[in-house]
């Protein structure tokens, strides 16, 4: 087997995970570790027996692809002299800082042909894929994503850290062209966002609704769906994932709950989402979400397969991300109303998907 050379940028959480999985695979070599903190790089170096590099630009010549986990600030200044250079990326959420950083990187994978994609590690979540299989045409969207304080990420808010995971689920929807963008939030540590409750209107009618807050004590994640073929809601951690279908009597109109008789009430009750509303829970088994993330990369670099997060999908992402900051009202944790009126705006997308 002709082993792809791989290298990881950045040595913090997510890159020693990368590293780790990188390591373990048996269709890539994972050559080099790099970050600009020697004691980081040589600890993962010594931990996988690869090389430890200062400077992402050393990879040149070096390694065939490279996933890039260094800090959300950095990534277009990363990213952009390697795609010149030739080399395949996998660049972990979100794509860059600003949306011209975002669109730039976007582009120089287009005009060099290189593989870049995004590290919407939600995407490669089995229970996400199950359930979005069994939605149907979704008209309405909703996300809840909360997580305890962790002190990373501290470059960002809340909406660059965690609800553009569910902005780009939502995007993966084909939604269509959006119009309209509510916000509000909350700051509850300085500097950022910390808590954040947006609502995304469509063009055709498509509507998402997106919770999202790292100050919260317990960890939730989980989608729900209003669709054309019923209901489906899903437990991103648990794996779980629930459908609600309309009967054919209630499809056709025939189920009417006034007009059943007051002594079959009991009884149709007890077998209400068995019979008119069937009701299934199914357990998705597990797997591991960024090893199918590299899954995808290597894929794209030995096939020629499009990933499934393309850069310009990562831009798009990047650019409703930064229109809920744009509208975003915030106020002290614990204080009163924000001040003044959100105004809905009208958004041209970075186009990313068929609308055809």
């Amino acid at each position: 087997m002709n082993r792809l050379r791989v290298a990881v940028i950045g040595c913090g959480h997510l890159g020693t995970i990368h590293a780790r999985l990188l390591a373990g695979r048996e269709d890539a070599e994972l050559v080099a570790v790099v970050d600009p903190v020697a004691e980081s790089r040589d600890r993962a170096a010594a931990a996988h027996g690869c090389r430890a590099l200062a400077e992402p630009t050393d990879l040149i010549g070096l390694v065939d692809a490279a996933v890039v986990a260094a800090p959300t600030g950095l990534h277009a200044a990363v990213v952009l002299p390697l795609v010149e250079a030739g080399l395949d990326l996998l660049v972990e959420k979100p794509l860059a800082a600003t949306l011209d950083q975002a669109r730039e990187i976007a582009m120089a994978a287009r005009r060099t042909g290189r593989v870049v994609t995004v590290g919407h590690v939600e995407r490669f979540n089995p229970a996400w894929r199950a359930a979005a299989e069994r939605a149907g045409e979704v008209t309405f969207f909703e996300a809840r994503r909360l997580a305890p304080f962790t002190f990373r990420s501290l470059d960002v808010g809340v909406v660059q850290d965690l609800m553009i995971h569910d902005i780009d689920l939502a995007l993966s929807l084909a939604p269509g062209r959006l119009e309209r963008v509510e916000a509000r939030g909350l700051v509850a540590a300085g500097g950022h966002e910390d808590a954040v409750r947006a609502r995304l209107v469509f063009e055709t009618g498509f509507v998402a609704e997106l919770i999202a807050s790292r100050i919260s004590p317990r960890l939730e994640r989980t989608v729900s769906m209003w669709s054309t073929g019923g209901a489906v809601s899903a437990d991103l951690t648990t794996k779980t994932v629930e459908i609600v279908t309309p009967s054919e009597a209630v499809r056709s109109g025939a189920f009417v709950a006034g007009a059943v008789p007051a002594g079959e009430r009991a009884s149709l009750k007890d077998r209400f989402f068995a019979e008119i509303l069937p009701h299934e829970t199914v357990q998705v088994p597990d797997a591991n979400a960024i090893a199918a993330e590299h899954d995808d990369l290597l894929a794209a670099i030995r096939d020629g397969a499009e990933p499934l997060v393309s850069a310009t999908a990562g831009a798009a992402a990047v650019e409703v991300a930064a229109r809920v900051l744009e509208v975003l009202e915030c106020t002290p944790f614990g204080g009163g109303r924000p001040a003044g009126q959100t105004r809905p705006v009208t958004i041209p997308l970075f186009p990313h998907r068929k609308t055809g």
